[in-house]
């Protein structure tokens, strides 16, 4: 099997790789950035029943909508460079 004579470069290429392909920062961010959509989508959720509801202040979600948006892709661009510079597997 070619796999099996990997020359030592080509294992020290990898040497960054975890053994297990489990990344615990990466499954932390992961979990920042579900809580992050979560909280977004509780906003969104809350906004269209306050307009459901008639609420003349439905515009009041807008500020935190803007918030929870932010640290949404603050969470995602976090998440994406760990994966990126840290060469964990996606799935």
């Amino acid at each position: 099997m070619p796999w099996l004579s990997m020359t030592q470069e080509g294992r020290e290429d990898h040497a960054h790789f975890p053994e297990s392909g489990f990344c615990k920062e990466k499954n932390r961010l992961l979990k920042v950035l579900l809580t992050a959509i979560h909280e977004l989508t509780e906003l969104q959720n809350q906004q269209t029943q306050a307009v459901i509801a008639g609420d003349p202040d439905f515009a009041r979600f807008d500020v935190l909508l803007h918030m929870a948006h932010e640290r949404k892709e603050e969470a995602k661009y976090a998440w994406i460079v760990h994966v990126e510079s840290h060469h964990c597997e996606e799935a």
